[in-house]
């Protein structure tokens, strides 16, 4: 092989060797993308067979116990004596299409509360309270329970005497309760099933394809140095003849 050639050659092959170490770090990379979301998928399913819910006991005379108990929501909780309020005392109601506040009754159709016509405040036992329009957020349950079991909102609890806005609700009533929620642990199981299968996948392709990489790699490098050689070669070759002539 000739000098010219053997240079050319060694361009090829210098360019052949970083195409495959970009293509290996950018493999690298996308190794380091699945293990990040194999960690989020591993949290995602913890969380969800982790995860608690209120549930409430509601009076039910045609039950044995003489209550049934139920996943907790603004209905049944207003039917037994429970209003929502937050850490600065204000009442959380709902509006009619007419934009009405909706006084909630317990099951005895007893209103909870009633609106001071000058105030605009709501009357809970002689307490008042600032109103604030919780139409859309009474309305979905797993929000409103989350608030309660975080913190973020309180329940007041109208069967005492004297009802004070606490934290500590699930601790101190019996007919509240904080349990585990089973009920998605099935589907969450199926899901982390399926997406750490796909991972597993694409992670063994991905080791497949750096295995190739290097083989490749080794045979390039192993015919690069081959390559410098025989120019190191011809040019040692030459400079002696120039040499000798001179």
């Amino acid at each position: 092989m000739g000098l010219s050639s053997s240079q050319g050659r060694l361009l090829m092959l210098t360019s052949r060797l970083s195409d495959i170490e970009l293509q290996e770090v950018m493999l690298s990379q996308r190794q380091n993308q699945l293990a990040m979301q194999r960690e989020n998928e591993t949290k995602e399913y913890m969380n969800a067979v982790n995860n608690y819910k209120i549930q409430i006991n509601v009076t039910d005379i045609s039950k044995d116990s003489g209550y049934r108990v139920e996943d907790l929501n603004y209905s049944n909780m207003s039917q037994m004596g429970y209003l929502v309020t937050n850490v600065n005392s204000q009442l959380y109601l709902e509006k009619d299409e007419n934009g009405n506040w909706i006084i909630p009754n317990d099951l005895n159709g007893n209103p909870l509360c009633s609106i001071n016509e000058t105030t605009g405040k709501a009357i809970v036992k002689n307490k008042e309270f600032e109103i604030v329009d919780g139409s859309s957020f009474l309305k979905n349950k797993s929000a409103l329970q989350n608030s309660i079991i975080n913190g973020t909102v309180f329940v007041l609890n109208l069967n005492q005497e004297n009802p004070e806005v606490t934290s500590d609700v699930l601790e101190s009533d019996t007919k509240l309760s904080y349990v585990l929620d089973t009920s998605d642990d099935a589907e969450a199981e199926s899901k982390h099933e399926y997406e750490t299968a796909k991972l597993e996948r694409l992670e063994s392709q991905i080791e497949m394809d750096i295995k190739q990489l290097d083989t490749q790699h080794q045979a390039i490098a192993k015919e690069y140095d081959s390559v410098k050689e025989i120019i190191n070669s011809n040019v040692d070759r030459t400079f002696k003849i120039f040499s000798s002539n001179g």
